[in-house]
């Protein structure tokens, strides 16, 4: 003959483990009170359900003993915790008033229910103080849902299902007790299957809860890092504007440079004269490609002038190809101009005590030789002095 008792301890001890293994896990990544107090109610409901179903229930009525005050002792202290399980469950932002004060209260009556449990043994009104006192915590509960669920709680729409069952039950069964100072019959196996839907219920809303809070931390995280690109990002050309440029010069895991590159567009002007400025952004934009390649670190310092780190052995080589590849660029994404686009390059060694200032200070001085010679080519300086110094790289 199957023993049903043994069956549901031992159904109700799998469901109330994975409910406390479930929250323990979680409390590591979301370090929510909740889950202290889930845990704690896991705890009290199965030192109840442990000590509650040992005893003989011929008629559905556990005897009078110290087991089943040790049961409903641990009933009313898991009872009062449920009250700042949910207090704390409900998402922060949700606005309930006095609700939330009404859920902590449930604690506090909780232990004056487990004192009563063992009082009661020995005077009677405390059993009937024990019964008013879950009473009212089942009243507190219902109200601190429905507020929950008023103010729009995602979390409290959820335990509805899960507590709905539980709410039920300590209605009924502490109003009969009070009324008739008797036990509801089978009232331990109609709890039993309250708190295993509760545990079932509860585990998987924590679970979609942890879920949403990962979703909107992922998301924030992603704004967040998103806003710091945006700092260090040329918003037309999204190559690197000269914060970024900083960023990347001065990043200390980064080898540094062999060299740096100051490009500017030859006749720039022209082309928004002509052309207009959209048409002058979409050049801009072509050169950004065209500049970009293998050890190369581009970025724009404005208007038509951008700064390439290069970071090959023939450094000098690179700068002047990704100079040379600005024409085709340009003509691939522009074609409806009828010129073709050129750009000059200054270009400056790095020299081990340099600083990003000091060696675009010597790339800007071989820039401007480059367009005083001509434009359309690339110079470096390969001494400090203004004259004799010019190099065609």
């Amino acid at each position: 003959m199957i023993d049903w008792s043994s069956v549901a301890l031992g159904a109700f001890s799998g469901i109330a483990a994975v409910f406390g293994v479930t929250a323990i896990a979680i409390y590591p990544l979301v370090r929510r009170s909740y889950l202290l107090w889930g845990v704690a109610r896991a705890i009290f409901f199965t030192a109840m359900v442990f000590a509650l179903f040992p005893l003989e229930m011929a008629d559905g009525t556990p005897e009078r003993d110290d087991m089943l005050i040790l049961a409903e002792a641990a009933l009313a202290l898991g009872a009062g915790a449920t009250g700042p399980f949910l207090a704390d469950y409900i998402e922060p932002k949700i606005r309930m008033g006095r609700a939330r004060s009404w859920l902590f209260a449930m604690l506090p009556l909780g232990v004056f229910a487990a004192i009563g449990s063992w009082i009661g043994y020995y005077a009677a009104i405390f059993n009937r103080l024990h019964d008013l006192a879950l009473l009212t915590c089942t009243v507190l509960l219902a109200a601190g849902l429905y507020q929950a669920i008023k103010a729009g709680s995602r979390a409290a729409r959820f335990q509805i299902f899960g507590w709905g069952p539980l709410i039920a039950i300590g209605l009924v069964a502490f109003s009969y007790e009070l009324i008739l100072a008797q036990d509801l019959p089978y009232w331990p196996y109609i709890l039993l299957a309250g708190l295993a839907v509760d545990f079932v219920v509860t585990a998987t809303g924590i679970v979609d809860g942890f879920v949403v809070v990962q979703h909107e931390r992922d998301r924030a995280l992603a704004n967040i890092e998103a806003a710091k690109l945006m700092t260090v990002t040329d918003s037309l050309t999204d190559i690197a504007n000269r914060r970024g440029l900083e960023q990347h010069f001065s990043d200390p895991v980064r080898r540094r440079p062999t060299g740096l590159a100051l490009v500017d567009c030859d006749h720039f002007k022209r082309i928004n004269d002509q052309f207009g400025h959209d048409v002058g952004d979409k050049v801009l934009c072509a050169v950004a490609r065209g500049l970009e390649g293998d050890h190369i670190f581009a970025a724009r310092l404005g208007g038509e002038e951008f700064v390439l780190l290069l970071y090959s052995k023939n450094w000098q080589e690179a700068a002047e190809n990704a100079r040379r590849r600005i024409t085709q660029a340009v003509r691939d994404a522009v074609p409806e101009l009828p010129y073709p686009i050129t750009a000059s390059a200054g270009l400056a060694a790095l020299e081990a005590t340099d600083s990003l200032a000091s060696v675009m200070k010597r790339a800007d001085r071989a820039l401007y030789a480059a367009k005083e010679a001509g434009r359309n080519r690339s110079l470096s300086l390969t001494e400090f002095r203004p004259a004799g110094s010019l190099k065609l790289a």
